[in-house]
């Protein structure tokens, strides 16, 4: 099982004290009431936005009269929440998205990955990497970098026990990103990783014409326990990104409806990066 990330613990938490509240019988006014906290304090620790101490952990552990199962769980996500992530260092340069989605990445069993115009990151060669912070408007660019090759590393390594699968649009291998020679690297560090056991690496060739949700980028985080829900990420044009486990917040589509688009393109319309290194214009 892969390592959990403490931000996944906070994210975790946090809907397990709204489910514990709301089981009891409880609003956040009457927790207010209780506890003599401010309603934004009720709000914050429910959200995960700040951590949440021991003792008042216990104060409403006691308030809800949780069986010991569920208290139980709560205080080992607390622990897990309070721990410092891989990443820490480098936290300064992450949005709080994207520290969310770190948090996902180190804690899923299984990461769908559906690239439309670029490399996924984890599969970026340094040469194709760099290429593409230099186009940014982030002033860290190093230090962007040198975090998306300790991701690989991670992720990619030996000791992952992370399945990895990605799919990628033809239109993303064609596009020469920094020079050719930086381009045939990046072919055939894609065929090089695909022989991985725990990673796929397929292409949508362009003479397929269209599929399911060829607009939209997206990754599907799944994990190992059956009472954690998949969560869907989305970065919009604007570079804003949406999480959320249930349904995606301001578009009517469902995590199932993204599992379930990124199956029928994965079955039906694309072929390994071999096979289509192998014979691209065939197509």
């Amino acid at each position: 099982m892969p390592d959990v990330d403490p931000m996944f613990y906070r994210q975790l938490l946090s809907s397990q004290l709204q489910a514990a509240r709301k089981k009891a019988g409880y609003s956040q006014t009457d927790v207010v009431r209780e506890t003599g906290w401010s309603l934004s304090k009720v709000m914050r620790l429910e959200s995960g936005r700040v951590k949440i101490s021991t003792t008042d952990l216990r104060a409403l552990v006691s308030y809800y009269a949780l069986p010991s199962e569920d208290s139980d769980a709560l205080f080992r996500a607390a622990a897990g929440a309070r721990l410092q992530p891989w990443w820490y260092d480098y936290r300064s340069l992450l949005s709080e998205g994207f520290q969310s989605y770190l948090g996902y990445e180190a804690s899923a069993a299984v990461i769908r990955n559906f690239e439309a115009l670029f490399i996924p990151g984890l599969l970026q060669t340094e040469g194709y990497a760099r290429t593409l912070l230099q186009q940014s408007v982030v002033p860290e660019k190093d230090e962007l970098l040198d975090l998306r090759m300790k991701r690989q590393e991670r992720m990619l390594g030996e000791s992952s026990e992370t399945e990895l699968r990605f799919l990628i649009d033809e239109a993303a291998l064609r596009r020469v990103v920094g020079s050719p020679e930086v381009m045939e690297a990046q072919l055939d560090h894609l065929e090089s990783t695909s022989s991985l056991d725990h990673v796929s690496v397929g292409v949508v060739p362009l003479a397929r014409g269209l599929y399911p949700l060829l607009r939209s980028p997206y990754v599907i985080f799944e994990f190992a326990k059956a009472e954690q829900e998949r969560v869907v990420y989305l970065e919009n044009p604007d570079g804003s990104v949406i999480l959320n486990n249930k349904a995606i917040v301001g578009v009517q589509r469902s995590v199932e409806d993204y599992l379930e688009a990124f199956w029928e393109v994965e079955n039906e319309y694309a072929k390994p990066i071999s096979d289509w290194r192998r014979a691209p214009a065939a197509e």
